[in-house]
């Protein structure tokens, strides 16, 4: 890559390449990886922080008018749709997208609770879906789909003009999964996951000038200690599947922190970030009269 400009967008289509080619990227984008977090993954929206980052990006799409009446929405890897139902109030459509049968499943409750009738719910992968339509806004938060340049270049191409990502810049430190990665795996993991860097860069290189909005906090998840063991031993189990002895180790660990109720609390501390681009404000729609 010494012969590429870092300002020319094949050195990070390039760059994307080599950092998906991974074991953990490979299985984050397996359905049965998040289908198994599927059951504990809204207890972060009971975190004061994390709340605050969603109603404040929220705000922020309002304010720009990425959020409207009229507007068509695509809410890519949606997840439990922790943003979807949040912006279904104030937009015409919200089309969620993601591979997990299990984490749409969550939505559908959440569509049922709110009583929200313009949630559109589609159980596909976006690397091969087929959008029918284009979107106004094309949002994303937190997915190994962002590691790939290929899926970035598909998000601008779907939208008719606003792109929003949410992503890790940085910091993202979790004291008990480190010191159970080292003791079991014999080193500590990266838990930063897919990061503003390339993502950035890559639609700088596009001719885009993403705002930037920064959020730190502390995440906590407030579990009975065998649901937090259950989620350790998922996220330990994307650098490779664990034996029961190691899986015991785990819980007994987990076990020892438990509060009189049972319940034990797991922080991480963290940095994220919220990218909203306009297209009307690219490279080649700015023009002198």
């Amino acid at each position: 890559m010494q012969d590429i400009s870092p300002e020319a967008t094949e050195f990070w289509e390039r760059l994307s390449r080599i950092r998906c080619d991974d074991s953990i990227n490979k299985k984050c984008l397996k359905p049965e990886t998040w289908d198994k977090a599927a059951a504990t993954y809204d207890d972060l929206e009971k975190c004061k922080d994390y709340q605050s980052q969603v109603t404040e990006i929220i705000n922020i799409l309002q304010q720009k008018t990425a959020l409207d009446k009229e507007n068509v929405v695509a809410d890519v890897a949606c997840g439990t749709g922790t943003y979807a139902v949040r912006m279904a109030p104030f937009c015409k459509k919200v089309a969620c997208i993601d591979i997990s049968r299990g984490m749409l499943a969550k939505l559908e409750e959440k569509c049922r609770r709110f009583s929200l009738s313009n949630i559109e719910i589609v159980n596909e992968d976006w690397q091969g879906f087929v959008p029918e339509e284009d979107f106004d806004l094309v949002f994303c938060s937190m997915t190994p789909l962002l590691r790939d340049s290929a899926n970035i270049r598909k998000i601008v191409a779907s939208s008719r003009r606003f792109i929003g990502i949410v992503t890790w810049a940085g910091v993202r430190r979790n004291r008990l999964l480190a010191e159970l990665s080292r003791q079991i795996l014999g080193k500590e993991m990266n838990q930063k996951g897919q990061d503003i860097t390339i993502t950035f860069n890559y639609l700088y290189s596009l001719g885009f000038a993403p705002s930037l909005t920064f959020f730190t906090g502390c995440w906590e998840k407030i579990r009975p200690a065998e649901k937090q063991a259950e989620n350790l031993i998922w996220r330990l189990e994307m650098k490779r599947p664990l034996t029961e002895a190691e899986k015991k180790e785990v819980r007994t660990k987990v076990a020892s922190l438990a509060d009189e109720k049972g319940l034990v609390k797991v922080v991480s501390t963290v940095r994220t970030c919220f990218m909203l681009v306009d297209k009307r404000q690219s490279k080649d729609a700015i023009n002198c009269p």
